[in-house]
């Protein structure tokens, strides 16, 4: 479960340096939401120590992933480090 959380964490900050760092008004809410969805699946792992607990999210947000990406590095960033975190997690996208 650490390496989870770990992956998890670095996904996390990915999608903060994105909010930091974009120039693009409308990718705000989309990392907004992405930020929202990444805290709620670290509180299920939390409490439920399982991956089962966040597969709704997963899937929900694996679709938004392959619907718009966010522009430019730190969108690729963003992109690696939910790879990563799905890996981690066992789970398929």
């Amino acid at each position: 479960m650490e390496d989870i959380l770990d992956k998890l964490t670095g996904y996390t900050f990915a999608l903060r340096d994105a909010l930091e760092r974009t120039s693009e008004a409308n990718e705000r809410p989309k990392i907004t939401k992405h930020l929202a969805a990444a805290a709620e699946m670290y509180a299920l792992l939390h409490m439920h120590q399982s991956t089962d607990a966040i597969a709704h999210i997963v899937k929900v947000e694996s679709r938004i992933h392959g619907w718009s990406n966010l522009s430019g590095e730190t969108g690729e960033k963003v992109s690696k480090k939910w790879l990563e975190f799905i890996d981690a997690a066992g789970m398929e996208l």
